[in-house]
């Protein structure tokens, strides 16, 4: 979609997000993006949870930003989209599931 270096710079930047997030640090993050929940406090296994879908969420994105930097071919945006949205669908099933 943009150039190959910026996807590679945003892959980067997605597996450091998601190794802060594997490794439990991400509750500064979670607590500036929780909007109206920010006043609700999880239980540490419950913020566990949370992060590690988090993880595995970043982790799908930058595997997306991969293949657009190294496929380069005009369907790609789509399919990037696609995985995106199915990416985000999980992430919302296994958040209000567990």
């Amino acid at each position: 979609m943009f150039t190959p270096e910026f996807d590679l710079f945003m892959a980067v930047l997605l597996g450091v997000l998601a190794v802060v997030f594997f490794m439990g640090k991400g509750r500064g993050i979670l607590d500036a993006f929780s909007g109206k929940y920010k006043d609700k406090r999880r239980d540490p296994v419950e913020e566990r949870k949370y992060q590690t879908a988090v993880g595995v969420f970043l982790i799908i994105l930058g595997v997306t930003e991969l293949l657009m930097a190294f496929i380069q071919q005009p369907f790609m945006g789509i399919v990037c989209v696609v995985i995106s949205i199915a990416d985000l669908v999980f992430i919302m099933m296994y958040v209000r599931r567990h």
